[in-house]
């Protein structure tokens, strides 16, 4: 039967070219650009897929993405599709009240953020 899905088609993918480049990434810095190999990518994908469902229960829901261009991007949309839920790009260039409307409107309750995107210093007012 032939793959139907996004996950389908790279998990057969990597079951037959386990180590063969799946993602090639160019920052545009000058720096050489990095890469990901199939076995990599399913494994990362599974990773997050496997805390997400343990953690947020997205079953059927949509899951955000709040991150810059990287070169985890593509696992982390995998790893979102694997969790059986509708991904959702954020841009955190994007401004924050047309992130919020998006985020309401799509009715999301959970998002993954790129760790160096959260504020640390956090001020609680009273």
């Amino acid at each position: 039967m032939p793959a139907r899905t996004l996950q389908d088609l790279v998990s057969a993918a990597a079951s037959l070219h386990p180590d063969r480049a799946a993602v090639l990434y160019d920052s545009g810095s000058g720096e050489t650009p990095g890469s990901l190999l199939y076995r990599e990518v399913v494994q990362l994908a599974e990773d997050l897929s496997a805390a997400l469902l343990q953690n947020c229960s997205p079953r059927g829901g949509a899951v955000g993405l709040y991150c810059s261009d990287d070169l985890l991007v593509p696992a982390w949309i995998l790893g979102i599709l694997q969790s059986s839920a509708a991904y959702v790009p954020l841009d955190p260039e994007a401004p924050g009240l047309l992130t919020a409307r998006v985020m309401s409107q799509c009715g999301l309750k959970y998002c993954a953020v790129k760790r160096d995107l959260v504020q640390i210093n956090i001020t609680f007012i009273p």
